[in-house]
């Protein structure tokens, strides 16, 4: 006799297909999606036998600890986590953290076990690094940031199957367009604020229910509630990652504020690099310009911030901090990309060329107090409880531990 449970397992399988479905005609059309279908098909198969073939039955041990489970073994490397780490040992919990491996290291590796329940040889390997990752560390409750994963949903299955969480801690605002931001199937979605709700509730396709809380950044504590800024004009300029340093667009963005920074030899320029980013452009502007200088990798943006007057963001997520931490920011964007930040909306025009940047400063300086109105607008859009963010998701995810309710926000699945 199939119980609820087989059921449940099987229905995500075929759900999964027309979720994968879905995404794939809405960007390649038909015969694109087909033949992806056939190529992931293939691929599903090739690790599914392995998967069959390598998996061991898994141990019965109680669960004893916090599993923080990294998008990619290079973000472990990057510790962003470290804050909330501390905060949930303080709590007294015991904090794992691993990363998420490809699904071919996983079975290369026998990362695997045997899944609780039946699955397709499609999804075998992700059902069996799933059932791995939610028993082996003995874990009583899992974070996972990784957006996307196909793991997710078997991940989130075998939790429950042993009454425990998958919570999912969004490591930005989920205000991109990319795809992967549609996998929604977790026990608990923490978010950044209130425009991270409504772009997930807006999103055609979702795969998944969850219960969204918005919590704030967990990247954001007590370091960014820094004193106002000082009247002298320093600026701090915020880089994009590795891809996008590559575009022309983002190449004349750096060359147009290099350009301003010439003709004002007076006014300290700091630039603080994407955490993937070598900074070549402004290693090679700072030998050449006494006026520039990149912060080492050890400065902490807090420290960043505290030490400049205005902030000049491009495309990053770090705005975010800057406007927790009062700083004027000024929009400056080349490239054609459109902003998700919606950065415009609250900073003014974006600025596309040095003549503009050098109206901007003047009308800053001249009206520091009325542009800080548009920073702190930007942060209440898009942040929840400020400085207090991290401390908010801790308490949030320690209360989910001892069984204490949270308030939450239902976010239907609209595919299955």
């Amino acid at each position: 006799m199939t119980t609820e449970t087989e059921r449940l397992w099987r229905a995500r399988a075929k759900q999964l297909d027309a979720y994968r479905w879905a995404l794939w005609r809405e960007k390649y059309g038909v015969v694109g999606a087909a033949v992806r279908v056939i190529r992931d098909a293939a691929i599903g198969f090739k690790h599914g036998i392995g998967a069959w073939m390598r998996a061991t039955k898994a141990p019965e041990s109680p669960a004893q600890r916090v599993l923080v489970l990294h998008g990619s073994p290079k973000l472990l490397a990057q510790r962003r986590k470290s804050g909330l780490i501390e905060a949930l040992r303080e709590c007294g919990h015991d904090v794992v953290e691993v990363a998420i491996e490809p699904l071919e290291v996983a079975v290369r590796q026998n990362l695997l076990y045997q899944p609780p329940r039946k699955v397709p040889l499609r999804y075998y390997a992700h059902a069996a690094y799933a059932e791995w990752l939610a028993r082996h560390h003995k874990p009583s409750l899992v974070l996972s940031e990784r957006h996307g994963s196909l793991v997710s949903p078997f991940l989130r299955l075998s939790l429950n199957i042993q009454d425990k969480y998958l919570v999912h801690l969004a490591h930005a605002t989920t205000v991109e367009r990319s795809q992967r931001l549609g996998m929604t199937d977790y026990d608990y979605y923490l978010l950044f604020g209130q425009s991270s709700l409504a772009a997930l509730q807006r999103r055609k396709f979702r795969f998944g229910t969850t219960k969204a809380v918005v919590t704030g950044s967990y990247l954001i504590d007590q370091s960014y509630n820094i004193p106002a800024a000082a009247s002298d004009l320093r600026l701090l300029v915020l880089g994009v990652g590795p891809d996008k340093e590559k575009r022309e667009g983002y190449r004349r963005t750096y060359s147009l504020i290099c350009e301003w920074a010439a003709k004002h030899p007076n006014v300290p320029i700091t630039f603080k690099a994407h955490p993937r980013s070598r900074a070549d452009f402004w290693r090679k502007a700072a030998a050449t310009h006494p006026n520039i200088k990149v912060a080492s990798p050890d400065v902490s943006l807090a420290d960043a911030l505290e030490q400049s007057s205005v902030v000049l963001n491009i495309m990053s997520n770090a705005a975010l901090e800057a406007s927790v931490a009062s700083r004027p920011i000024i929009y400056v964007n080349a490239d054609e990309d459109s902003d998700p930040l919606e950065q415009s909306r609250f900073f003014g025009e974006c600025v596309t060329d040095a003549k503009m940047l050098d109206e901007r400063l003047a009308w800053l300086c001249r009206h520091y107090d009325k542009a800080l109105h548009g920073t702190r607008a930007f942060a209440e859009y898009h942040l929840a409880h400020g400085v207090r963010g991290q401390d908010v998701t801790a308490k949030a995810i320690d209360s989910l531990i001892h069984g204490q309710p949270l308030p939450f926000i239902e976010l239907e699945g609209t595919i299955g």
